[in-house]
């Protein structure tokens, strides 16, 4: 590729510089070039017609100044027409005949100018001449007819003086007609004529001075000057442009005889590697047939690979140094529930659950860097997710291998469902043996210590009693005391203080003694054995209230909001009392588990369900919740969501199982961030109508 890269730049910039030699080998814009000479033809033709028709004027061969006008116009639309062209010209045409068209042009305007004034002039002294010939006969006329001789001589003088100043304008003879025109006789039958002809006259000598001026401006002018300016400026640039695109031609020949030599000389040399190509592609086509052969040994042992593969229960899968998935047998396709088309390219991080997730990123991040994995050869048990989101134990055998394209790692893939299952029922059944193992150690503890408790508990009841008796009658003996001595000390506090803290003591001395009676029966009953045999009515409300008793302390230190809305004339229901207490308490403490602070509450409740004919007690709380995909396991031995904190999973189903026992129902709703509610649903002891008083909110 390098070597074709070389004669190919080659090649663009000869033909990049032939295109830059074209362009600049053209002649300058030959048809702007026409205009410009014709514009200019144009306004030299125009002006000499103007300057003829002035002439013309002037000599009185022309009367009307129709054509002067029309001259003028000619003139003006040359010179705009010469102003467009170089302005369409190139940059640095424009820049050479642009300011001499703008000269041009203000020159036309002047002498068009100069044309206006010259016909007002030139018609005012025409005016003028043919009233003083006229005037100057008649006067003369009349003065001969009046014997005027004076008169006749002065006027036949002025005429004779005009002429000559029409002839040759002079100073001299403009001051000796002046001179005539003053001392002309003051005659008063001829004083208008003469006032009128003397103005004619002073008029003549004023304009024909101006009119013969405008003459030579108009013949002398500027324009054509700079018409002539304008054509030499238009021959000295197009004839540099014109010697100038001849360069580049013949530069552009030169470089065209270069391309096409070296054309020839790469053909030349496609020639020479045409036939070396032949002989390697002969050689290639030997080796090829020997690379055939291998190839379809080789494919037969991978096609004998891939059927052992295939035929394994074994999940195979194989990952690339990304951890992408790059082979999927169908063992893996049965236990993980993907098709080979939707694993192959996927993460093999998809396969696993979320806590598994960080660890193989490190270990894979790990062997990406050194390239080795460190895990080969052993055995890895891990938890696999399903398509349908079920998570199963599986365990991992791996080892890994290297090609051209990098290195591998494959996995043979085992389910540990079932043997999972085992070992955990055998543990389920080793917890149950210690649970009722620990059940009986307790109810002998409780046994124990209830009776150690009772002992003096029952004492100090029976104390608390007498003592009461006894403040009774010492009171009314102490009152008189202290009426007679106006009060004194009894026990170091006034007397008047003892009256009534001495029975508030006495009073909290026998609750708090009745308290521990109730707790410690509680505990009797909690830890009381008891099997399917022992089967009473009780009422549900006093379970769920032994139950908070029990729980009196954690859900104080978890929480400062707990209610209990036990139902008015709740139906009683019959089964084990302790096993549904069991169940509350367990729901209970599953409920302040999952607080996240003690502003949180929780809510325990009874009511009567008269359509479903059932008891039913909920437990609410206002904790963290639970996933949707969880709630249907919750009571499925050994799953736990709080594996983290050292739950065994075994409460909630050991809770189902007892809630079925007493032919009841267990079930949960769930809203994470929001709570969880626990609800058990049993049947009532005894037939119950159907329409009830409903339960108060």
């Amino acid at each position: 590729m390098s070597a074709l890269w070389k004669p190919v730049s080659i090649i663009a910039g000869l033909l990049l510089l032939l295109t830059y030699l074209l362009s600049q080998s053209r002649s300058p814009d030959l048809a702007l070039r026409t205009r410009m000479n014709e514009a200019l033809d144009a306004f030299e033709l125009h002006d000499t017609a103007l300057d003829r028709d002035v002439l013309l004027v002037r000599a009185g061969l022309l009367t009307y100044y129709d054509s002067l006008a029309v001259a003028s116009r000619d003139v003006r639309r040359a010179a705009t027409d010469l102003q467009r062209g170089s302005r369409a010209a190139s940059a640095e045409a424009a820049r050479l005949l642009g300011p001499r068209a703008d000269a041009l042009i203000e020159a036309a305007r002047q002498k068009t100018t100069v044309v206006e004034y010259f016909k007002s002039d030139n018609a005012l002294l025409r005016n003028s001449l043919a009233y003083v010939v006229q005037a100057a006969q008649a006067l003369r006329a009349k003065a001969t007819v009046a014997e005027e001789q004076s008169v006749a001589a002065e006027v036949g003088a002025l005429a004779t003086l005009l002429l000559r100043f029409i002839q040759r304008p002079e100073p001299e003879l403009g001051a000796a007609i002046e001179t005539l025109l003053g001392r002309l006789p003051d005659i008063p039958s001829f004083q208008p004529d003469l006032r009128t002809l003397a103005a004619h006259g002073r008029l003549i000598v004023q304009v024909l001075p101006r009119v013969d001026t405008e003459l030579r401006q108009l013949t002398q002018g500027p324009a054509i000057v700079q018409a002539r300016s304008l054509r030499d400026a238009m021959l000295r640039h197009y004839g540099r442009a014109e010697a100038r695109a001849q360069i580049f031609r013949i530069l552009l020949y030169a470089v065209a005889v270069l391309l096409l030599g070296y054309l020839g000389y790469l053909f030349a040399r496609l020639q020479g590697n045409a036939r070396v190509l032949r002989r390697v592609n002969e050689d290639l086509r030997l080796e090829m047939a020997e690379h055939q052969r291998a190839e379809t040994a080789l494919r037969i042992s991978e096609e004998r690979l891939r059927a052992i593969t295939e035929s394994a229960r074994e999940a195979i899968v194989s990952v690339d140094g990304a951890g992408t998935v790059v082979s999927w047998n169908a063992g893996a396709t049965t236990m993980f529930g993907y098709a080979p088309d939707e694993a192959l390219g996927a993460p093999f991080a998809g396969l696993l659950t979320a806590r598994h997730r960080e660890e193989y990123a490190r270990r894979l991040a790990e062997w990406s860097t050194d390239g080795e994995c460190r895990l080969t050869g052993t055995v890895v048990e891990l938890d696999g997710l399903r398509q349908d989101g079920g998570e199963f134990p599986l365990e991992v055998s791996l080892s890994n291998w290297r090609t051209a394209q990098g290195t591998f790692v494959t996995g043979i893939i085992r389910d540990l469902t079932e043997r999972k299952r085992l070992e955990e029922k055998a543990r389920q059944q080793e917890l149950q043996l210690i649970q009722a193992s620990k059940m009986t150690a307790l109810g002998t503890l409780v046994s124990g210590v209830a009776h150690e408790i009772n002992n003096p508990n029952q004492l100090i009841l029976l104390n608390a009693r007498l003592l009461a008796d006894v403040w009774g009658d010492a009171a009314a003996i102490l009152d008189d005391q202290a009426r007679e001595q106006g009060g004194f000390l009894l026990g170091g506090l006034p007397y008047q203080e003892m009256q009534t803290t001495v029975p508030a003591l006495i009073d909290d001395m026998r609750d708090g003694a009745l308290r521990i009676e109730a707790i410690v029966g509680d505990l009797k009953d909690f830890a009381r054995p008891g099997g399917q045999g022992a089967r009473t009515e009780f009422s549900l409300n006093d379970a769920a209230r032994r139950a908070a008793r029990l729980l009196a302390h954690p859900i104080n230190k978890k929480t400062t909001r707990f209610q209990l809305d036990l139902a008015d004339e709740l139906p009683p229901v019959k089964g084990n009392p302790q096993q549904i207490e069991q169940v509350i308490v367990n729901l209970v403490s599953n409920a302040l588990e999952a607080l996240p602070d003690a502003s949180r509450g929780i809510f325990v409740s009874t009511r009567w369900r008269a359509e479903e004919r059932c008891v039913v007690l909920e437990v609410r709380d206002e904790g963290t919740g639970i996933a949707q995909e969880h709630l249907a396991r919750l009571c499925d031995p050994f799953f736990t969501t709080k594996s983290g904190s050292g739950g065994t999973g075994l409460g909630l189903a050991i809770s189902s199982e007892l809630v079925r026992a007493h032919g009841g129902q267990l079930t949960f709703e769930s809203e994470p961030g929001r709570g969880t509610l626990a609800r058990v649903a049993l049947p009532p002891a005894v037939d119950v109508p159907s329409v009830r008083s409903p339960a108060p909110e």
